[in-house]
């Protein structure tokens, strides 16, 4: 399982840098180049919360991988290049992180 938690890595940080990238097309709308700002560091510290197997880690992939879908759909809706790529990078990121196993937590015992 700890390639399933590693592709979801992968794939989240190649959104997170192809969001990336979108924030310097000067053709862009403003809306657009916000939003891919946001998910490039949403994406960039739940990637690296994955990596470090932290507690919040899978959460923060799933969210952002959702959010990436949710840019993907409102970029095809305003015409806008790109959308059905965030759809699909951004929903794979979904998956893999859905089948990545819940990190469990540690307790401390008094």
């Amino acid at each position: 399982m700890k390639m399933t938690r590693w592709a979801a890595v992968a794939v989240t940080a190649l959104f997170a840098l192809m969001n990336f990238g979108a924030i310097g097309e000067t053709d862009a709308p403003t809306w657009l180049r916000v939003g891919a700002g946001v998910l490039a560091v949403l994406g960039a510290v739940a990637a690296v919360g994955l990596a470090l197997d932290r507690s919040w880690g899978r959460t923060a992939v799933l969210a952002v991988g959702a959010l990436n879908v949710a840019g993907g759909i409102g970029a095809i809706i305003a015409d806008e290049q790109g959308g059905v790529i965030g759809i699909v990078v951004g929903g794979l990121a979904v998956v893999l992180a859905s089948l990545t196993p819940q990190t469990s937590l540690t307790r401390a015992h008094a």
